[in-house]
């Protein structure tokens, strides 16, 4: 069965149809780039991770990461992909020739990403990572600390950590009992344990640097006592060379559902008390300083989840073209036609499109406003974008996540028997994509972000922002031929958002905030379904005026109307539920819930 990897041909209308990222291309940044070059990019990082990345897939889950005498050992088949992604400088992609990048549209630094991500997530996961931990040095730390540690972090030298969790402190980050001792020098000795730790002891690098956050001794109790810290597994000298071990020590690796090749690890620092740690960005402006690199990691999260959807898509579909079983609907012919051909099949497929299709969609756009965020020069315009980004990024991570793992579970279904066995990967696919629902905060998290704080940020205007832009969709899709009737139907599924965004927000500040807040995660999939109809709205009114020479306008028009028609309207449902606004939850106390 051939399995095609990757939906380049998508993602290529979403950068030049519906994006038009060429518009980035006017901006100083940026104005190197052409069209020519962004599919040179795109095609040069499809042929990596195809024939590369991809093979190595398996084998990863298979071998798995090897925990010995505190080190651990990555997949053997990971090593030469690796050095590959390093030698072509595709962490560094859109950051400035200074630090080794091509100064490219972070836009097309996630395309390629999910790319990657789709061929193999396990060995990806180690390089987004320790981009994550470059961007916050780059944004908060000192000359020294960017020369240090940041320049060898873009270039893969180094790898990167993001290391929060402790034992008693998941999601209740203020509980981190994780502190940091002044010393003389202006240094501290860090003590404390880690656990959960992505990529957080491997051989791929020299050096491993592990964004941390603590609290420095002596500090407020919560979140505002927390301060982030610089702690190398290697200690490095002010020359850039390689000192002495840290006292850092990995104490095991989980043995997890999914994603074998990536090593989950638990940490100890300052065990013998000699780990030297670098305060990072101001004391006690932990929080802040680690949600610049938390917030482009659940847009990442999202993008990662949307990549083993895509590919468990792409693999039913061809699975389902080539499997022949069953007489043709209706006929009475004996001869067998591919299983393609019968209603709940398709119906399956095309489900599994239209959400694959709109979270990239969705994703790329998201990415693209902080390009525009970026180089946009009036403040208000800025602000905007800015405001896109906000809303959207809980949206990015929790539906492209939770959606992506149906995805996976319906491929599975489509494949039947084979689907659950190890003789395709579609198994692997959705064991390896449930943790992005799971971690860099829960989506359920995300359901309270959005519903606790995102409706109110700005004094609304985040919201209001993303009304705006949806309803301008709206307006330009109406006058289109063939999709006044769409455009209505994603108005009336605007409407009811509204409707049931003010109901709840009037609840949470009644005596029913209890119970309006445990409508946090439907509320959550009803704003994703609706901010999909208007991506599918979008990519529709782009479409239509192509269809007619078939191919990628047709099926993105085909695949955006059968969205809209047909999946969009679930949400009344949930919409009633809440609007009932049943107090059963409120009367149903611990001891009844056995």
């Amino acid at each position: 069965m051939s399995n095609k990897v990757i939906g380049i041909e998508d993602t290529r209308f979403i950068l030049y149809d519906q994006l038009d990222i060429e518009r980035l291309f006017g901006y100083d940044r940026f104005n190197g780039y052409t069209r020519e070059t962004v599919d040179m990019v795109l095609g040069t990082a499809e042929k990596l991770a195809v024939n590369e990345f991809a093979p190595t897939n398996k084998l990863g889950d298979k071998d798995g990461c090897i925990w010995k005498d505190t080190h651990v050992s990555v997949p053997e088949s990971f090593h030469n992909p690796f050095l590959k992604y390093v030698e072509g400088g595709w962490l560094s992609l859109p950051e400035t020739e200074d630090l080794g990048g091509q100064n490219a549209p972070y836009t097309l630094h996630f395309a390629c990403d999910e790319f990657f991500y789709s061929a193999n997530m396990s060995l990806q996961i180690y390089l987004g990572n320790t981009h994550s931990a470059a961007r916050v040095i780059k944004a908060y730390g000192t000359p020294e600390q960017k020369k240090k540690y940041m320049t060898p972090l873009y270039a893969c030298e180094f790898a990167g950590t993001m290391t929060l969790t402790e034992t008693e402190a998941g999601s209740e980050l203020g509980n981190i009992r994780t502190k940091g001792v002044p010393r003389e020098d202006g240094k501290y000795f860090i003590t404390g344990q880690k656990i959960f730790i992505t990529a957080g002891e491997h051989d791929l690098a020299e050096n491993i640097i592990h964004i941390l956050l603590g609290r420095v001794e002596g500090d407020p109790e919560g979140t505002k006592g927390l301060s982030c810290f610089i702690v190398p597994n290697i200690k490095v000298n002010d020359d850039g060379s390689l000192g002495e071990r840290n006292d850092v020590v990995c104490t095991g690796i989980e043995h997890k559902m999914g994603l074998n090749g990536s090593s989950t690890c638990s940490l100890t620092f300052g065990e013998n008390g000699h780990c030297i740690g670098e305060l990072l960005g101001p004391r006690g402006m932990g929080i802040s300083v680690m949600f610049h690199m938390l917030n482009e990691q659940r847009i990442l999260v999202g993008l990662e989840g949307l990549s083993q959807g895509s590919r468990a898509y792409l693999c039913a579909l061809n699975y389902a073209k080539e499997r022949k079983q069953g007489r043709a609907f209706g006929s009475k012919s004996l001869e067998q036609v591919p299983i393609i051909e019968h209603p709940d099949i398709k119906r399956h497929l095309l489900w599994m499109k239209s959400y694959v299709e709109g979270l990239r969609s969705l994703i790329l756009y998201t990415i693209f406003c902080v390009d525009m965020e970026m180089v946009c020069e009036d403040s208000d315009e800025k602000q905007k974008w800015q405001n896109m980004v906000d809303i959207l990024t809980p949206i990015c991570k929790a539906c492209a996540t939770d959606k992506s793992f149906e995805v996976c579970t319906r491929a599975m279904q489509i494949l039947g028997g084979y689907g659950y066995c190890q003789d395709y990967e579609v198994e692997q696919f959705a064991r390896d994509t449930k943790i992005t629902a799971i971690y860099e905060g829960t989506n359920g998290i995300q359901a309270l972000d959005l519903f606790g704080r995102k409706l109110n940020m700005r004094g609304g205007g985040v919201y209001q922002t993303f009304l705006a832009k949806v309803k301008e969709t709206i307006v330009e899709s109406a006058k289109v031929e063939g999709l006044s009737w769409y455009a209505n139907e994603v108005s009336r599924a605007v409407e009811v958002l509204e409707e049931v965004t003010a109901t709840l927000l009037k609840n949470r500040a009644s005596e029913d905030a209890y119970l309006a807040t445990s409508w946090a995660t439907p509320y959550l999939e009803i704003f994703g379904d609706v901010v999909l109809g208007w991506q599918h709205l979008w990519r529709a009114m782009v479409a239509q005026e192509k269809a007619s020479g078939g191919g990628i306008y047709e099926s993105v028009l085909k695949t955006a109307k059968f969205y809209i028609g047909s999946v969009l309207p679930e949400i009344y449902g949930k919409v009633e539920a809440i609007s009932m606004n049943d107090k059963t939850l409120l009367e149903m106390t611990s001891d009844l819930l056995v």
